[in-house]
Formats: structure tokens, sequence, C-alpha cells
């Protein structure tokens, strides 16, 4: 199983939010250092269900607080990988795969996933929200007189 690991590259400058992609981190390596048993990996779905509701729904008022142009199409990003968490969930209770392939599968997919959106989507609204900063201090420079 690939390792992944939060690194200040993945930071989007936003404290708050930055935290809450560390705690995704910090649930993937629960799950990959986790003797799995059924009820230990739903649980751990259900938490990566409950957790990126709820950061979800931060990171998208953080967008919407900076009027951030491509907010729709970062949501849908959000709610297909919303989708996949619960098809994942609902194949694992009507199957017979273990919770290890279950479980290194979503460890897999998460890892790749987020690593992916954080470097690619979310920097997006970081460099889009870095910008509006530059140009609001720029247009509150004086005027130099000749």
């Amino acid at each position: 199983m690939s390792e992944f690991k939060w690194t200040n590259a993945l930071s989007v400058g936003d404290e708050s939010i930055d935290h809450d992609h560390q705690e995704l981190f910090a649930l993937m390596d629960e799950l990959a250092d986790a003797d799995l048993s059924d009820s230990f990996l739903l649980g751990i779905i259900g938490r990566l269900e409950d957790y990126t509701e709820y950061h979800f729904t931060r990171e998208e008022e953080y967008m919407k607080l900076h009027d951030f142009p491509d907010l729709e199409e970062h949501i849908e990003k959000h709610k297909l990988f919303v989708e996949w968490l619960k098809t994942v969930e609902f194949t694992y209770r009507r199957s017979a795969e273990s919770p290890f392939q279950i479980g290194d599968l979503v460890n897999e997919y998460l890892g790749v996933w987020l690593t992916d959106h954080i470097m690619v989507e979310d920097m997006k609204y970081r460099d889009f929200v870095i910008e509006q900063i530059r140009q609001s201090k720029k247009a509150d420079l004086p005027i130099k007189e000749e």
C-alpha cells in the first residue's frame, strides 16, 4: 500500500482547511495501520463520510466568501467523491470482500484523490485568493505624485 503524508506543499494557505486536510490524512493512516474488521472498516468509512461532508461544506463556504469563479465545478468534484465513498460502502456491505482488500482500495484511492485534489483543484482557489489579496493591497497603495 502506498504511503501518503501531509506536507507543507499541500497547504492552501487557510489554517482551518489545512487542518481538515491533515485530519483526512490521519484517517488514512488509521486505516493503513489497523487490524481491520468489518465494524472497524465501516466505522472508518462512516467517519470519512462525516468528515468529508464537514470539510467540503467549510471549503465551499470559503470559496463562496472569496467569490471563487469555479465554485460549481469544484462542488461537482466533491459530489463525485461522496458518491464514490457511498458506492464503496454499499458494495462492501453486500460483498464477500475482506475488509483488508476494501481497506487497501479505500486508502489507495483516497490518498491519490486527496493529494491530486489538493494539488490541482484546491490550489486553484488558493491562487485565486492570493491574487485577490495582492490586487487589494495594490489598490490600497497611495498614489505617488510626481
